[in-house]
């Protein structure tokens, strides 16, 4: 029967990253309370800055990186450009995301309105379901990374979640 409620499947891929790849951008401490206003603001730092990046990638995309909450409850947000090395300017904070295991969820959205809600689903079933009968857990303190890639030829970029993982 056709249903227009149609859920579409979301699948992990587990892959190994044989290089460090890095991301030059910039970082804040955040809370529930005031996430909103402080990734906007950070957002717009960054974006005043992006081009004073040295070796952006191309193809390029956009790294975002939110780390598990401390005690207080604040955690770290990162905004940044992927580059081909790790030498940038002082005023950039670098994250490397170092060889190994990642799970990718590739999100799918039909427009910027279903993107929030599509990559809070994958997100939730990345972390209820998959990943407790995968044999894999979270490596690090990252919660999380969002990788908006412009390869694509549409006119909405496409997002990738990533996940550093390691074997239980």
């Amino acid at each position: 029967m056709f249903s227009l409620f149609k859920k579409k499947r979301i699948a992990v891929e587990v892959v190994s990253y044989e290089e460090s790849r890095f991301a030059a951008g910039l970082q804040t401490m955040t809370e529930k309370k005031t996430y909103k206003s402080d990734v906007q603001k950070l957002q717009q730092r960054f974006y005043g800055l992006r081009e004073k990046l040295a070796g952006r990638s191309n193809p390029s995309g956009t790294l975002v990186v939110f780390r598990n909450p401390d005690a207080q409850g604040r955690f770290s947000y990162f905004v940044g450009d992927l580059v081909d090395g790790a030498d940038q300017d002082g005023a950039f904070t670098v994250v490397g995301l170092e060889p190994g295991a990642y799970a990718e969820i590739h999100v799918k959205f039909k427009t910027p309105n279903d993107l929030a809600l599509s990559a809070a689903r994958a997100r939730c079933y990345f972390m209820e379901t998959w990943l407790p009968a995968s044999g894999y857990r979270l490596r690090g303190d990252v919660e999380s990374m969002e990788l908006y890639d412009q390869r694509s030829g549409i006119r909405l970029p496409s997002i990738e979640l990533i996940f550093p993982l390691e074997p239980v």
